[in-house]
């Protein structure tokens, strides 16, 4: 299905290891979106930064992240991602939200997960946007599970199927 919308739609993601920015630029690309990765200054390669993350999500640690680069009020929907450390969200995604959850208009939410258990990470960030999201999709597993394909396209449907609507009330009024 070809993105024909006029609405602006901004994919943003936070990543360890890469996964979640993969898909986050996938998704991008498939939506015809804007990308932007949170940034931090702290750095969480090798077991000492796994470590750091796991604890600093558990705990609930405020952690700094850089200022968005693009306003993110100027999106009509936007498409947030996160890994899952210790069944939630990421310290940085968190970081992230609380600093612009009151610009955010409408909301779609993924997150990226090395094995199959529950998590809270998008019932969590519904929770700190205020906003129920327009889709959410969890990919849990290897890269490129055989069900990872079909929950995306999923997912990126029911972002458009927004888009859609978005640019039909745009043209009512």
């Amino acid at each position: 299905m070809e993105s024909t919308h006029q609405s602006k739609t901004l994919v943003v993601c936070y990543s360890r290891t890469g996964r979640t920015r993969a898909l986050g630029a996938a998704l991008a690309a498939r939506l015809h979106a804007d990308f932007e990765e949170i940034t931090e200054p702290l750095d969480r390669g090798g077991a000492a930064g796994f470590l750091r993350s796991l604890a600093q999500t558990v705990f609930g640690c405020d952690v700094r992240v850089g200022a968005a680069l693009k306003d993110v009020a100027a999106y009509d929907v936007v498409v947030i991602g996160t890994p899952v450390w210790a069944g939630t969200l990421s310290a940085p995604v968190r970081a992230w939200l609380a600093a612009n959850r009151r610009k955010l208009r409408h909301v779609a939410f993924f997150c990226t997960q090395s094995m199959r258990r529950e998590t809270n990470a998008l019932r969590d960030m519904a929770r700190l946007t205020g906003k129920q999201p327009v889709a959410r999709c969890a990919i849990a597993g290897h890269p490129r599970a055989a069900d990872e394909d079909r929950l995306v396209e999923g997912f990126v449907e029911r972002i458009e199927r927004k888009l859609v609507r978005i640019d039909n009330l745009k043209w009512a009024a």
